[in-house]
C-alpha cells in the first residue's frame, strides 16, 4: 500500500497505527517519490508519541575515505586545495603578533575553522611537537571537524583522537589533535595533558567559546598549554541570560562584564585579536547580500487583553520583589534560588513571565504571517527553499503540522528528535524533495545546512543577532523563471508592543547588518491588511558611551547612553568599594567626591570603559533609569593581595593594618546582640558563645577584646557591619578604604566559635 493510500484510509488520523512497522521496513516499502511524505508521518507519529526508537545514530558529514593513512608527516598540510584572502591572512598574523594566544570574533559563516587550521598548520612549522586540542560544546562539531581535518590536512587517521560521543581517547605518540565535546573535556583534558607531558607544546582551540564561562569550561581551562586561541562570532555572550533576558524590560539585563578582558573567557585566551562585524563580512562579499523585512504583528484582542493583565501582575511583583541588589536578572535568579524556595511570589513571577513568554510565542498572527509570506514566495518560484526558526519546540511542531495540512514539502529539525531522524530530515532538505525546514534553535547549533533563499525568523529570544548570523550565511540569491536574479530575504516576526520589541534594544541594526538592508513594516491584521512601512524600528538600543556628550551633563541627571556598559562596583555601608569579585578599590578621593552627588547612601553603580563615565540606577514612574554622577580622570586601582607571608608585625587594637593583607573568612557585626559578632546561614543567625561559657582563658580574652574594640570603634563613628579574620588569625575590619587590627582570633584563621 502508498502513503497516499495509507492517508486515504484513515492513517492520518491514527498515525500511531505506524508504530507497528519500523522506519526502515517503510523506507524499503514505499517508493521514493513519497519519500517526503513517508518523514512527515514518520515525524508526526514521533511528536505525538514521544518516543525516541527509530534506529541507530548516525553521524552526517563524515567520509571515511577521505582520511588518510601512514606515519606523522613532518610538516602538517591542514587547509589544503584552500588559498587565504587578505583579510584571512591578516587574521593569521595578528594571532601571531599578540603571542600567539587571542579570540577572534568572525561572524558565523566567515569560516573561523579555516582560521584555526592555518593558524595551526604555522605553528606546527616553528613547533614540531604542536599538539592541538579543540574544544567543541556539540558532538555535531566534533563530527564537524574531524570531517575538515579528514578531508583538508595530511594527517593519518590515527594521528587525530576524539573525547565525547563514545569516544575516550589519549595524547599519545600517533594522537596529535584530540577533538573533545565541552562536557567531557571538562571531567578528563587536565590530566590527560598532565599525564602525557604535552603541555609545553599545547594549543588550545575554544570553539563558540562564548559558552566559556559555564562551570564545565573553567574546569577545562584548568588544562596547562602554551597557546590560546578562541573562536567566536559573539565572545561577549550577549545571550547569557536567554531563557528571562527578553522578560526583563529595565536596565541592568546582561550583569556580565563589558570589559571583555575582564571576562573569563578573556583571561583565560587572551584578549579580542581580530574583529569581522557582519556589515564588513557583507561588504567584503565574505557573506551573501540579502534583505532583512521586520514584520511587526499584533496580538489579537483576546491575546492582547491577556496579556496586559499578565504584564500588569509581573510589574507588581517586581516592585514587592525588589531590592536595591536585586533587580533585572538579579530579581529572576534570586526567585530561582533555594533562598526564594518557599516565597509564594517568587514562583509566582516565574510562572507569569514564562507564561507571557508562550502567550507571545502562540500568538496567531505568528503562523498566520509564515504562511502569507511562503505563498507568495512559492507563488513568485516554486523551486523556493526556505528554512524557518523558532524558539519553542512545540511551536515547532505547530508550524510543521500547519504547512504539513497546507500542502508544503516540510520537515522538521529540532534536539528531540533522534540523530537518524534529523539527519534523514537535512537529506530530504539538501536533496530538494523538501523545500522547508522548521527547525528551533538546535539548527544553529553546529549543523552544515544547505543555502536557501528565504529565511524567516518566526521567534527568537534576546539572542536575535546570533540567529540572522546564523540564518543570514545559508541564504543565496535565486534564479527567477524569467532568469533574472532575486535577492534572498530574510523576515524577523515580532509581537508589536510587548517584550519581544525588546530585541530590536539588543543591536544597532543599521551598524550590524547595514541601514539599507533593513525594511520595517507594521502589519495589524494578517489576512485583512497590508503591511504599513514604517521609518525604523520600534526602539533603539541605548548609545555607547562613545556618543555620549559629557559636557550637556550635571550631575544627577538622566544619562542617555547605555547604562550596562562598564564594569559594576559597590558602595558598602562602612564606605569600602569592592568589585564585583568583592576584590577592594585603594581608597579614590575623586571617586568618593563624585559618590556624593548620589541620592543614596551606598549601592552599586558602573564605570564606563572608555570614558570613566560613573553611573548609578534610579528607579522613577516608568521604571529603572541610569543617572550621571561625574566623570573619572585616573582609573580606579585595586588592592593587590600580598604574597609575602614573612610579615609577623605585632599590632596593637585599632591600628591601621594594610590593606593588601585583608582576606581571610568574612563574619557579619550586629547591634542587636551584646555579643555582636555573628554568622548568617541558610539555617539563620548565629551568635559567637558567651566568653563566660569559654574555658579557655587565652581565648576567652581574645574573645572580650575583640568586641570591646568593635564597641569602642562603632561609638567612634565607624558603623561597622563585616570583620574579616586572616589566615594568621588577625581580626580587622575595613572602614571608608582603611584597614584596623582589632585583636586576635579565638579559634585562629577559623574565627570564632558559635552557638548551636
Amino acid at each position: 500500500m502508498s502513503v497516499s493510500n495509507l492517508l486515504e484510509s484513515g492513517v492520518e488520523q491514527n498515525l500511531e497505527a505506524l508504530d507497528r512497522v519500523s522506519p526502515e521496513v517503510l523506507s524499503d516499502t514505499y517508493p521514493k517519490d513519497e519519500e517526503l511524505l513517508l518523514q512527515q508521518l514518520i515525524q508526526s507519529r514521533f511528536w505525538r508519541c514521544r518516543q525516541e526508537r527509530l534506529g541507530t545514530n548516525t553521524d552526517p558529514g563524515l567520509d571515511p575515505e577521505t582520511q588518510l593513512h601512514g606515519g606523522l608527516p613532518k610538516q602538517w598540510h591542514l587547509t589544503r586545495g584552500l588559498t587565504l584572502h587578505a583579510w584571512q591572512e591578516r587574521c593569521v598574523d595578528a594571532w601571531f603578533n599578540n603571542h600567539m594566544r587571542g579570540v577572534i570574533k568572525v561572524v558565523t559563516g566567515a569560516g573561523k575553522t579555516v582560521l584555526a587550521l592555518a593558524i595551526a598548520e604555522r605553528l606546527q612549522g616553528e613547533d614540531k611537537e604542536l599538539r592541538v586540542a579543540i574544544i567543541v560544546p556539540t558532538t555535531v562539531l566534533l563530527h564537524q571537524w574531524l570531517s575538515e581535518f579528514s578531508s583538508r590536512s595530511n594527517l593519518p587517521a590515527n594521528a587525530i583522537g576524539l573525547i565525547g560521543g563514545g569516544h575516550n581517547d589519549r595524547f599519545d605518540e600517533n594522537v596529535r589533535v584530540l577533538i573533545c565535546v565541552l562536557n567531557s573535556a571538562s571531567k578528563k583534558l587536565p590530566n590527560i595533558v598532565t599525564k602525557a607531558g604535552v603541555d609545553k607544546s599545547l594549543l588550545m582551540i575554544v570553539d563558540e567559546c562564548h559558552r566559556a564561562g559555564a562551570a564545565q569550561m573553567r574546569q577545562v581551562f584548568r588544562t596547562k598549554r602554551k597557546y590560546n586561541l578562541g573562536l567566536s562570532a559573539t565572545p561577549e555572550r550577549e545571550d547569557q541570560f536567554e531563557l528571562d533576558d527578553a522578560e526583563i524590560p529595565d536596565v541592568y539585563r546582561q550583569e556580565k562584564p563589558a570589559v571583555f578582558e575582564d571576562s573569563v573567557i578573556g583571561q583565560e585566551l587572551g584578549d579580542v585579536i581580530f574583529e569581522m562585524n557582519y556589515a564588513e563580512a557583507l561588504r567584503l562579499g565574505v557573506l551573501p547580500p540579502f534583505t532583512i523585512i521586520h514584520y511587526g504583528l499584533s496580538l489579537l484582542p483576546v491575546e492582547r487583553t491577556k496579556y496586559e493583565r499578565v504584564s500588569r501582575e509581573i510589574k507588581d511583583l517586581r516592585s514587592e520583589l525588589e531590592t536595591s541588589s536585586r533587580k533585572g536578572l538579579a530579581l529572576i535568579r534570586w526567585c530561582r534560588s533555594k533562598a526564594a524556595a518557599g516565597n509564594s511570589k517568587a514562583a509566582r513571577l516565574i510562572g507569569l513571565t514564562s507564561e507571557r513568554k508562550r502567550l507571545v510565542y502562540r500568538m496567531s498572527e505568528r503562523s498566520a504571517a509564515v504562511l502569507k509570506i511562503l505563498q507568495d514566495a512559492f507563488a513568485e518560484n516554486s523551486q523556493t527553499k526556505a528554512i524557518l526558526f523558532h524558539e519553542s519546540i512545540i511551536e515547532v511542531m505547530n508550524l510543521f503540522e500547519i504547512l504539513r495540512r497546507n500542502g508544503f514539502s516540510v520537515v522538521a529539525e529540532h534536539s528531540q528528535f533522534p540523530d537518524s531522524m534529523r539527519a534523514d530530515s537535512l537529506r530530504l532538505f539538501r536533496e530538494g524533495k523538501a523545500q522547508i525546514i522548521v527547525s528551533a534553535r538546535s539548527l544553529i547549533e553546529g549543523y552544515n545546512i544547505p543555502s536557501a533563499d528565504v529565511g524567516i525568523i518566526v521567534a527568537a529570544s534576546s539572542s536575535v543577532r546570533q540567529r540572522v548570523q546564523t540564518l543570514g550565511r545559508l541564504l543565496r540569491k535565486v534564479q527567477r523563471p524569467d532568469g533574472s536574479e532575486k535577492e534572498a530575504r530574510l523576515y524577523v516576526l515580532y509581537a508589536n508592543q510587548t517584550v519581544d520589541e525588546l530585541i530590536y534594544e539588543k543591536a544597532d541594526w543599521k551598524e550590524f547588518v547595514g541601514a539599507e538592508r533593513n525594511e520595517y513594516f507594521l502589519w495589524p491584521h494578517v489576512e485583512g491588511a497590508e503591511p504599513l512601512a514604517q521609518t525604523g524600528p520600534p526602539r533603539q538600543p541605548p548609545a555607547s558611551e562613545a556618543n555620549v556628550n559629557v559636557a550637556t551633563l550635571q550631575p544627577g541627571d538622566s544619562y542617555p547612553g547605555n547604562p550596562d556598559e562598564g564594569r559594576i562596583y559597590s558602595l558598602d555601608t562602612q564606605g569600602n568599594i569592592t568589585d564585583e569579585d568583592k576584590k577592594l578599590v585603594k581608597p579614590s578621593p575623586e571617586l568618593g567626591a563624585i559618590l556624593e552627588n548620589s541620592r543614596k547612601k551606598g549601592g552599586r553603580f558602573r564605570i564606563t570603559p572608555r570614558n570613566q563615565f560613573v553611573v548609578e540606577l534610579g528607579k522613577f514612574k516608568d521604571g529603572w533609569q541610569g543617572i550621571y554622577l561625574g566623570q573619572l580622570t585616573q582609573p580606579l586601582e585595586m588592592v593587590e593581595s600580598s604574597s609575602n607571608d614573612q610579615d609577623n608585625g605585632n599590632y596593637s587594637p585599632g591600628e591601621r593594618y594594610p590593606l593588601d593583607r585583608v582576606e581571610g573568612k568574612t563574619f557579619s557585626v550586629l547591634q542587636r546582640d551584646k555579643r555582636l559578632i555573628a554568622k548568617k546561614s541558610s539555617k539563620g543567625i548565629h551568635f559567637v558563645i558567651d566568653s563566660k561559657s569559654i574555658e579557655d582563658v587565652e581565648k576567652r580574652d581574645a574573645l572580650e577584646l575583640v568586641q570591646r574594640e568593635l564597641a569602642r570603634a562603632y561609638a567612634n563613628g565607624h558603623r561597622i557591619s563585616k570583620i574579616r579574620v586572616t589566615r594568621k588569625g588577625h581580626v580587622i575590619y575595613v572602614y571608608e578604604g582603611e584597614a584596623y587590627f582589632l585583636g586576635n582570633a579565638p579559634e585562629g584563621a577559623e574565627g570564632f566559635t558559635f552557638e548551636g
